[in-house]
């Protein structure tokens, strides 16, 4: 779901709580990102943006993975055909390989999408993600919500220290 946003929102009020996935199925990166577009994009765009978009993902992902460690991935792009900024969240107890740069699975995927124009929100949204992800106990933490006014509430506790 699209959300009106300026450059200063912090991620639990850009998260909206239908954009999150819990108990990701085992499965690999290109079907995980898949997922995740579907479930921020919905029907709000056509299949052709929306296999544009995946393509994207996975042809910077053949690079170099956004698998940055400690179980997590954060993949992100800006794009033209992208309407509005949007974040989606998906967990897994289990673990998908993503081909994370520690060779260890992924628990936690942050997908960040934007349009071109909302670069400062952008690096901002990213920046601040970095910054939570870093703290081993809301990582931890993020991985026990149960649902998704949890993940929002557990999210804005760790914004606001």
């Amino acid at each position: 779901m699209s959300q009106k946003i300026s450059k200063t929102k912090r991620v639990y009020e850009l998260l909206d709580k239908r954009n999150i996935i819990f108990r990701l199925e085992k499965t690999n990166k290109k079907e995980m990102i898949i997922k995740l577009v579907n479930v921020l994009l919905n029907d709000e765009i056509g299949r052709d943006i929306k296999d544009e978009i995946v393509n994207v993902i996975l042809k910077r992902e053949a690079i170099e993975s956004t698998g940055i460690g400690n179980g997590v991935a954060i993949p992100h792009i800006r794009l033209d055909s992208i309407k509005n900024f949007y974040i989606g969240l998906g967990l897994s107890k289990d673990g998908i390989d993503f081909e994370a740069i520690d060779k260890k699975p992924v628990h936690i995927l942050f997908l960040v999408l934007s349009r071109e124009q909302d670069k400062v929100l952008y690096i901002r949204t990213l920046a601040r993600l970095a910054r939570l992800l870093h703290n081993e106990e809301f990582r931890n933490g993020l991985l026990h919500q149960e649902t998704s006014e949890d993940v929002i509430d557990f999210i804005r506790k760790f914004e606001s220290f």
